[in-house]
């Protein structure tokens, strides 16, 4: 009998091997994204603090919609940060979040972006997750998202859909 007939079959492993100096710069990005987030919760705290108290404020002012549509689009992002919010409950900061395709959530998102897709397209959607969405909820809404901006989506009347 072969020696190799009792020697469990050998597993491939790949390793990444980075210096030193790579590993503190990817240590300083992460940080630095952290902090980000941290300051994109705040900036959400205070936004639904004010809201929650019979404010709604224009979120999207340097996009040329109309009154009625900032405020709806506004209300639109409020829900999606709300959500945000809630979900720091489920997990620690860093790691993966599943905020906008965790069970109902989907449903809202895609709901929010159809309305900000319906009011100002894909331009506007991009301001709103790269500019008011923290960072770290970032990647999953734009999951949520796939899809918006088909066919399907020029018959949805955001106006009849909000609180």
């Amino acid at each position: 009998m072969s020696q190799s007939a009792h020697e469990p079959d050998a597993v491939s492993v790949e390793t990444e091997v980075i210096t030193d100096d790579d590993y503190q710069q990817s240590l300083e990005q992460q940080k630095h994204l952290a902090e980000q987030d941290r300051k994109a919760r705040e900036q959400a705290r205070q936004i639904l603090q004010r809201y929650d108290q019979g404010f709604t404020p224009n979120l999207i002012q340097d996009i040329r919609l109309s009154a009625f549509d900032s405020l709806t689009a506004s209300r639109a992002i409020m829900q999606l940060l709300r959500l945000s919010l809630a979900e720091d409950e489920y997990g620690a900061v860093g790691e993966p979040r599943m905020t906008y395709t965790r069970g109902r959530n989907v449903a809202i998102a895609q709901q929010c972006g159809q309305i900000l897709y319906q009011l100002g397209g894909l331009k506007l959607m991009d301001h709103v997750l790269t500019r008011l969405i923290p960072p770290f909820d970032q990647d999953n809404l734009n999951q949520a998202w796939q899809g918006i901006g088909t066919s399907a989506s020029h018959y949805f009347d955001a106006r009849h859909h909000l609180p």
